[in-house]
């Protein structure tokens, strides 16, 4: 039985002056209906551009699909022409959560102007019924004051409740896959702790798959049951959550989980640069890592199962578990 979401074989690049680079190389990524899957790796790694390129948003003619599939229930997205992702799936079926709510909203409209707009547009929803959604929302993001929120614009909000705004914007019009990009990023701890909690609640009320974006595997540990580890566009480890904190297998997970602090005290290690040449056919992350052997020069590890269900592309340990 296919799985409600899927990435098979996913390529992506960007035209450059120096040709043609590719930033994203998926083989395959499945979401189970209801399911939260937490995507983590440093900036750069391609957590946005995936996100882009599900939703039809990657930029042209910069972007560029090589090959791939992209299943959500049973249609491919790739096969889906503009007019078809704007009417039926951004919004009515897919949704996103953005890093920067400031830079989302639009400062000369309120809040309930642009929740309306996007209610308008696609649940043909007018005047005053449009406004009711508005304020229902705004509710269910548990925002204080609704009706006078409603009145406010995005520069007379705090950034939590920015992000609930988007959050609420995100919901409007009852999508099922919801793509979080790092949507705590700008936001103090405590703050954070609230935002994750609403997603959670609202992924379980609601019954909503989420892809969970972040670059601190700490907060996929709490929130997400699986998480996969992207590295120069490519998943290097992916299991669940409890298993790939409890025994990473890849030494770009490790480094990734050495660089949480857990006490005051504790000194933080994080990842070397460049110490060696780069592996031209190799593991892509030979460069940075601190066990490489010429053995992940020659070949690039395949991501495989190592341990029941956990996935680790590492020639080294492969070795030591086998």
């Amino acid at each position: 039985m296919a799985a409600y979401f899927e990435i098979n074989n996913l390529s992506v690049g960007f035209r450059t002056f120096e040709g043609i680079r590719r930033v994203l190389n998926i083989e395959h990524l499945t979401i189970e209906r209801g399911e939260t899957y937490g995507l983590v790796g440093e900036s750069g790694a391609g957590k946005t551009v995936l996100a882009l390129t599900i939703l039809g948003l990657l930029p042209k003619p910069a972007g560029i699909i090589h090959s791939g599939e992209i299943w959500l229930d049973g249609e491919d997205l790739l096969k889906k022409s503009e007019a078809e992702m704007a009417a039926v799936y951004r919004g009515k079926r897919m949704a996103m959560i953005f890093q920067d709510p400031m830079s989302t909203l639009n400062p000369v409209f309120t809040v309930g102007q642009q929740i309306e707009q996007v209610i308008e547009q696609h649940e043909r929803l007018k005047g005053a019924a449009a406004a009711r959604r508005a304020l229902e929302l705004l509710e269910m993001v548990k925002l204080p004051d609704t009706r006078n929120m409603f009145k406010k614009y995005p520069h007379e909000l705090s950034g939590g409740q920015r992000q609930r705004v988007i959050i609420a914007i995100a919901l409007s019009c009852g999508a099922e896959f919801l793509i979080a990009d790092e949507p705590t990023r700008n936001l103090d701890v405590t703050i954070q702790a609230g935002i994750l909690k609403l997603i959670s609640e609202l992924q379980r009320d609601l019954k909503i798959s989420v892809l969970f974006i972040a670059n601190n595997v700490g907060l996929v540990n709490v929130f997400c049951r699986k998480v996969g580890i992207l590295y120069r566009g490519k998943l290097v480890e992916e299991g669940s959550s409890a298993a790939v904190i409890r025994q990473p297998l890849h030494p770009y997970t490790q480094t990734l989980i050495s660089a949480i602090p857990r006490s005051k005290s504790e000194k933080l290690k994080f990842a070397s640069l460049v110490i060696k040449d780069e592996a031209e056919h190799g593991c892509p992350y030979y460069s940075r890592c601190p066990i490489g052997e010429p053995v992940c020069t020659q070949q690039e590890p395949m991501l495989e199962v190592l341990i029941e269900d956990h996935k680790a592309a590492c020639f080294l340990a492969k070795g030591k578990l086998a």
